[in-house]
């Protein structure tokens, strides 16, 4: 099949199955709503073409020129793409399914509400793009390029992200639900509404990033890095902050309730009105943080040291801590009798 027959079945409505289309020239053709069914697109140029509305079956692209394509409601199923540049695209409403991408350039490309479901892949730059409403569920990813791209309302969920590179990447409502991340460096990124619930974090540098609101619970933080973060009303209940360093960030109303933070340092971080109900704490150091309003209740404080820290109406009530340090503990409010009796308090068993 040549070019013209090619743009015949695309005129008539008509599948173009099985055929080589290697080599040919289709810049800037119409080649929407169409199915491609086993066709083979080895080395052939495509930029500016407009695959709006096409289907993509068992299609085989190499060094394939896809630059500036069009690509609005198109689906891509059982299809392989190696070193295939597709810069400048622009991406809505479409799917990748089952794909093996070993090499597919999205470089400045624009993506609204594109799905990426049980995909390999292996080599994905999203370089300088804007992806809004993305989804990569199910994948088994290697390396993909994020630098400078932009990601918002968009979720990355179950991935492995440990090769990816984020450097200038800039986060806003994204959902990175059981992803791995862990040893990454995302100093100085910004993190808003960021949902990390259960992801693999452990020694990540958060250093200096704004992570307001950014949602931890669950989440594997031991190591993790958080110094001078921008995080209030950020929530890490029930993580795992073992050893992990918050030293001089802004943590105001931030939720530890549940969480694990043996040997963690708080040093002089804001800390006013956080929440660390039923936190295990031993060991760790919270010196010269403002814990104005904080509520420790059933915290394990063993061992901690809060000296020089201020303590005014910080709740300690049943905390549990033996061999801790404090300075400012005269302000603190100590255990409810009332309340401990009340929660203490257990039916007394009927007889025989």
């Amino acid at each position: 099949m040549n070019r013209a027959e090619v743009l015949r079945h695309v005129q008539n409505a008509e599948p173009v199955m099985g055929q080589d289309l290697s080599g040919m020239d289709f810049e800037g053709a119409d080649l929407s709503a169409t199915l491609f069914d086993g066709c083979t697109f080895q080395g052939t140029r495509m930029a500016g073409a407009d695959l709006s509305a096409s289907q993509l079956v068992r299609c085989n692209f190499v060094r394939t020129d896809l630059g500036d394509c069009r690509a609005f409601g198109t689906t891509f199923f059982e299809t392989r793409f190696e070193r295939v540049v597709m810069v400048g695209a622009q991406l809505n409403n479409a799917s990748f399914f089952q794909c093996a991408i070993a090499g597919l350039a999205l470089t400045g490309s624009t993506l609204d509400f594109v799905t990426f479901s049980q995909c390999t892949v292996d080599k994905l730059l999203f370089k300088d793009a804007a992806l809004e409403k993305v989804t990569m569920a199910s994948c088994t990813t290697a390396m993909i390029d994020f630098s400078a791209a932009t990601l918002e309302r968009s979720v990355l969920l179950e991935c492995d992200l440990r090769h990816c590179k984020f450097e200038g990447t800039a986060f806003s409502n994204v959902v990175l639900v059981k992803s791995n991340l862990a040893g990454k460096k995302l100093a100085h990124h910004s993190f808003v509404n960021t949902q990390f619930i259960g992801a693999d974090l452990r020694g990540c540098d958060f250093s200096q990033a704004r992570i307001a609101q950014a949602n931890f619970q669950g989440a594997q933080l031991a190591e993790a890095r958080f110094e001078k973060a921008h995080a209030p009303n950020a929530i890490f209940m029930e993580a795992d902050v073992s050893g992990a360093c918050f030293d001089h960030a802004v943590l105001r109303q931030a939720i530890f309730a549940g969480a694990r933070a043996p040997r963690a340092s708080f040093r002089s971080a804001d800390l006013y009105q956080s929440n660390w109900a039923n936190a295990v704490l031993p060991g760790a150091v919270l010196s010269g943080c403002d814990l104005t309003y904080a509520d420790f209740s059933h915290a394990d404080l063993s061992q901690a040291d809060l000296r020089g820290a201020q303590m005014f109406r910080a709740k300690l009530h049943a905390v549990t801590d033996p061999g801790a340090q404090y300075t400012d503990r005269p302000r603190a409010l100590e255990s409810e009798p009332e309340l401990l009796a009340a929660e203490q308090w257990r039916p007394v068993p009927l007889p025989g």
